[in-house]
């Protein structure tokens, strides 16, 4: 019983250090249990990823329209000096790209537009920029490349998603759109991001 108090209790400080993932009650099971845990894993992974031919071309296209010049690496920091949240420009889009949980936080998911780099988030980080009116093209990188188009309007703020959850050697993301409320809310948790490319 004292062991199993000891082990709950490192879990617990794990899990708020950020250093673990929480794998559910199956971890506890004894032999076998984290193997069918890892294999779950494995297959929501698999759900996410293009099952058909067709869907492969599509993703494959995808990250060519967006996922250019994400291989640079970054030295990342956080900011918590300041808190800046702009309005859109008469003639711009503005976007926001959060994330507003500190699962997985060191890990880094880098984000580009159209090809271009537009920043670097760990845990309860944001950043933004600005895009001309038009469709455009998100890729969002960490373990895997996680991508969505989006026509944007001038005069308008738009929120961007990285959400979290674990991969097999680091965090997985998924790039989604959420609404304004949600980004408010989500900008309230966030500190700016801030980064410089490794030399």
């Amino acid at each position: 019983m004292k062991l199993q108090r000891m082990l709950t209790f490192a879990v617990v400080f794990l899990l708020t250090a950020g250093l673990v993932a929480w794998t559910g009650p199956a971890s506890w099971n004894g032999p076998g249990a984290q193997q069918k845990a890892d294999e779950q894993a494995q297959k929501d992974q698999e759900k996410e990823e293009p099952q058909t031919e067709a869907d492969k071309a599509t993703q494959e296209a995808m990250e060519k329209k967006a996922c250019e010049s994400l291989d640079t690496h970054y030295k990342t920091d956080t900011d918590k000096t300041q808190h800046p949240t702009p309005d859109a420009s008469a003639d711009k889009a503005l976007i926001y790209v959060v994330r507003p949980t500190m699962g997985g936080n060191k890990v880094q998911t880098k984000l580009a537009a159209d090809g271009q780099f537009k920043g670097v988030n760990r845990g309860n980080n944001y950043f933004f920029f600005t895009l001309e009116p038009g469709q455009h093209y998100f890729c969002s990188q960490a373990e895997n490349k996680s991508t969505l188009s989006l026509k944007v309007e001038a005069g308008k703020t738009y929120y961007l998603q990285q959400k979290i959850k674990m991969g097999f050697m680091k965090a997985r993301n998924k790039l989604v759109v959420i609404s304004e409320a949600e980004g408010k809310e989500a900008l309230g948790k966030c500190h700016p991001s801030t980064w410089e490319e490794k030399k």
